[in-house]
């Protein structure tokens, strides 16, 4: 590709949070992409058989392949990705990311956010959360100040943990959930 696409690979990537990756070489950092629910478009090397995938934030094309082509699958990825909602993750050194903004979690936090990010948008029971989180046992007492805890330290994120009453709590992007929801989950939790 010239440099004059490789250019406008990024203008169109950058603003759409799609990653452009040649296949097979950079398989392992498609498959990180996978896990991290990151929209890629793959680069299929000439000769190269395409890979399989079921996932729709994933798409190939084969080279060569016409800067029209590969600019209408960019566009195609995006809209995709628009409707499925990002998880955030939690690296080694208890660095929390999301949008590409992050924040460093204490050892606790950070266990409690690595289970929680698991569902990302799905209730966890209070129990799994007190089991992963404290193997040694807890109080739900002890549960809800750390959440709320949490639930301050995520919200420069944009990402927000909801108390589903008598259930458990569920993290997810603070526009996907109800404000009025929220409010009452940040008074009970």
């Amino acid at each position: 590709m010239s440099s004059d696409t490789t250019a406008q690979l990024a203008w169109l990537t950058e603003g759409r949070d799609v990653a452009v990756l040649y296949w097979p070489r950079e398989a392992d950092e498609a498959a990180r992409l996978d896990r991290e629910g990151v929209a890629h478009l793959l680069l299929v090397e000439e000769g190269e058989p395409p890979p399989v995938s079921a996932s729709c934030l994933q798409d190939w094309l084969m080279l060569p392949a016409t800067d029209r082509e590969v600019h209408i699958r960019l566009v195609n990825l995006a809209k995709r990705a628009a409707n499925h909602p990002r998880r955030p993750s939690v690296d080694e050194f208890g660095q929390l990311t999301y949008g590409g903004r992050s924040v460093f979690l204490s050892p606790i936090d950070n266990r409690l956010a690595r289970t929680l990010i698991e569902r990302f948008g799905a209730v966890v029971a209070e129990q799994e959360l007190i089991d992963q989180v404290w193997p040694e046992g807890a109080t739900n007492q002890a549960l809800r100040v750390h959440v709320s805890r949490l639930r301050q330290r995520i919200a420069s994120l944009d990402l927000t943990i909801q108390c589903v009453r008598h259930t458990g709590y569920l993290m997810a992007e603070t526009s996907t959930v109800n404000p009025r929801a929220v409010a009452a989950s940040a008074s009970s939790g």
